[in-house]
């Protein structure tokens, strides 16, 4: 009977998004005073899509991002020409021109003042990237709670447009014992697909609500927390549940009270360890669950009378 009750709770969980939970930690009850607002890394995004970043990431100075000038130039469709420490980029009928370390730049030849130079770091050469955009007659817009920098059309596409759809069969061990999850609608059915994505695919938009960026956060006991932005208004927090690497599968609720609402925006969080593991399971080293041993990372949400399980490989390994 209690297992079976259990599944229920898991099932409604899924189609009408977590209860906002209280769970046990080391560090005690939840607050914001207690999380580390750590900086968040810069994304730039080209038409709502993630530029990727290897071993140069962008960076702030003076109130200007800097990246690595043949990201923006590949990105933005320029030819480049390092010449010393003079860099010009070609786009059709546009010439731009900066020196690295020089506070003016011109634009088929008018100069400009720049906020912040052109850059050598580590061997690399950074632009400011509002002003190579712009010259290039880009739209750039600074989001500072993601931490973003949105260049050219900001339409975000849905997580179908986005995701894979393959197979649910691998998934399958994952819910052994909680089969139910996979027919929330209890149409004798099982879903026979899932949604896979990677950290690469945010920010998609979800029933309704978009889903920007996944981070770590830690709190001053030490314990660790899932950051999640959107935009998801409801009351009912849209919970996350783990596939493990021993193939299980371990439900997250939004943690209580501790939500923020920042200019339009919702901060969720989730914890690592979660004593739902041992009520679940009889997990009883649920304490020292990590992030670590996590395969996927879900999103209890159904996009589709189908209700695929929508999973992203796991960011945080």
């Amino acid at each position: 009977m209690k297992k079976k009750l259990l599944l229920l709770l898991a099932t409604v969980s899924m189609l009408c998004g977590s209860l906002a939970t209280t769970v046990q930690a080391a560090d005690g009850p939840y607050s914001i005073s207690k999380l580390i607002h750590t900086p968040l890394p810069i994304e730039v995004l080209v038409n709502a899509r993630k530029i990727a970043f290897t071993d140069a990431r962008p960076f702030n100075e003076n109130g200007s991002v800097l990246v690595p000038v043949r990201v923006v130039s590949d990105n933005l469709g320029g030819k480049l020409s390092l010449v010393g420490k003079n860099i010009t980029i070609v786009k059709g009928d546009r010439t731009i021109k900066l020196t690295i370390g020089a506070k003016t730049a011109t634009v088929n030849g008018k100069s400009l003042t720049l906020n912040a130079p052109a850059n050598a770091v580590n061997g690399r050469t950074y632009v400011p990237l509002r002003f190579v955009s712009e010259a290039f007659g880009e739209s750039v817009e600074w989001d500072s709670v993601n931490q973003f920098v949105w260049i050219g059309k900001k339409d975000i596409p849905k997580l179908e447009d986005v995701a894979k759809l393959v197979d649910i069969k691998p998934f399958l061990p994952y819910y052994k014992g909680v089969e139910s999850l996979l027919d929330p609608y209890w149409t004798g059915t099982q879903a026979t697909k899932a949604y896979v994505l990677e950290e690469k695919d945010f920010p998609f938009l979800l029933e309704g609500s978009n889903y920007y960026r996944w981070d770590l956060i830690k709190s001053v006991g030490g314990s660790t927390y899932i950051r999640s932005s959107t935009t998801q208004t409801g009351s009912m927090g849209t919970g996350l549940f783990f596939l493990s690497k021993e193939k299980r599968y371990r439900d997250r609720g939004e943690l209580a009270g501790i939500r923020e609402s920042i200019d339009g925006y919702r901060i969720h969080y989730y914890s690592e360890s979660d004593i739902t593991d041992k009520d679940n399971f009889g997990d009883t080293n649920y304490m020292n669950f990590k992030l670590s041993q996590v395969d996927y990372i879900g999103i209890s949400s159904a996009v589709d009378t189908k209700a695929f399980p929508i999973l992203i490989k796991n960011p945080f390994n």
